[in-house]
């Protein structure tokens, strides 16, 4: 059954005040604005409080570094009630890779492309859009809007922990993360797994006397991938994943066979399967092989290699199903899109894992596809965006306009 407004509804005057034409302006005005992770300069944080503070709400910087500053604004409601956060990171990866204009805003084919046009600049801008339609309606709020854009998330250094620690403290958050405007409920956590195989050297002329560590490695990395439980599939989250990502051996010496191989696997965990187990899975496989193999030779480590943020596991970040803002959220994006999300978890990490480790009740909800994030030809669909902003100001509405009473259905 379709879910029903209140007969004292304001959303239609919400809805109304969002303009698609400008939803789309915004996002490429960002796109236009190069700011690649870890050197993102201070442009587009000084654009976007410009744009909230003419659009009547207050906003400010919060520099973090050298040329690098988080955005923030806010709009206190008119009675006490939660802190509601808007959030979506401003850096993007390098474009040099890409196939277009990483920078050009190009909207051709019924989409906006250019780098940061998915990841995220086209949800930051839905979002900051719809902070303008509830200041503009100036709808009474029961509680504080807040709008966050932090840099550093894409791997130049995150400043996320800066934001909800200063102006950005919440206790409910909206990442606006690419989720195809399905309603994600957490993001998964990592198993970052070294593996070092260790063989014998020799002239290749007499390799059989050897023991060639990538012959080795090649029976770890098709008996990892063939464990039950990366074939599993949940029906929210769907399988494990695992990524052979990095291979590393051979060449020390021409004409030899390699001594030493080294691969280091990217495996993302849902909640089903926390590190410990992960853990013991693994470790119980390679013990298999061993015992069958007795030349093959190993070392375990956990941890990527120039990576700070993955120097151990971490378990997968949910929200519980019966959590009533899954509820909330999904009716929001239903009533501003007539088309109820579907539930999902989010394939990597974003800002809705570090609320909810410290407690912040959090989901993930965007426009445009993870897949075209990072690309080569990024884009974003422009009707998502049309759709995304129309959603957040749903959100708001439901969080702290019209909140649904605790136990009501």
């Amino acid at each position: 059954m379709p879910v029903q407004p209140p007969q004292d509804d304001l959303l239609p005057e919400i809805l109304a005040a969002i303009d698609p034409d400008e939803t789309v302006a915004l996002a490429r005005d960002l796109v236009q604005i190069p700011s690649v992770t870890g050197q993102e300069g201070l442009e587009i944080s000084r654009f976007m409080v410009d744009w909230l503070e003419r659009n009547g709400i207050s906003a400010g910087l919060q520099h973090v570094g050298e040329q690098r500053a988080n955005v923030y604004g806010q709009i206190i409601g008119s009675e006490p009630g939660p802190r509601l956060l808007l959030n979506g990171h401003l850096d993007t990866k390098p474009g040099d890779s890409m196939i277009i204009d990483p920078f050009g805003g190009e909207i051709r084919d019924g989409r906006l492309w250019g780098r940061g046009s998915c990841d995220m600049k086209g949800p930051v801008a839905c979002e900051m859009i719809a902070m303008k339609a509830i200041a503009r309606t100036r709808v009474p709020l029961k509680g504080t809007l807040l709008f966050g854009s932090e840099v550093g998330e894409d791997g130049g250094g995150w400043r996320f922990d800066d934001l909800i620690d200063g102006p950005c403290a919440c206790d409910i958050g909206i990442c606006g993360e690419p989720t195809n405007l399905e309603l994600h409920v957490g993001c998964r956590g990592f198993y970052p797994l070294r593996i070092h195989t260790i063989g014998r050297a020799t002239h290749t002329g007499t390799a059989y006397a050897g023991i060639n560590a990538i012959q080795k490695m090649c029976s770890v990395v098709l008996a990892l991938y063939d464990l039950p439980c990366f074939h599993h599939v949940d029906p929210i989250w769907g399988r494990n994943p695992i990524n052979a990502m990095i291979i590393r051996g051979g060449g020390k010496v021409s004409s030899s066979v390699p001594d030493e191989c080294v691969v280091q696997f990217d495996i993302r965990l849902n909640p089903d399967l926390p590190p410990e187990e992960i853990d013991r899975i693994v470790r119980a496989e390679l013990a298999r092989l061993q015992s069958q193999d007795p030349e093959l030779k190993l070392e375990i480590h956990i941890g990527r290699e120039g990576s700070e943020s993955m120097i151990s596991s971490r378990a997968a970040s949910a929200l519980p199903l019966e959590d009533p803002l899954i509820r909330d959220v999904a009716d929001a994006v239903e009533l501003a899109t007539g088309r109820r999300p579907k539930l999902a978890g989010f394939p990597g990490g974003c800002s809705a894992s570090p609320m909810l480790r410290r407690g912040i009740r959090a989901v993930i909800f965007g426009p445009g596809d993870l897949q075209q994030a990072h690309s080569v030809d990024e884009y974003v669909e422009v009707e998502q965006l049309h759709q995304a902003a129309r959603a957040y100001a749903a959100i708001v509405y439901r969080t702290l306009v019209a909140p649904v009473p605790s136990g009501s259905s």
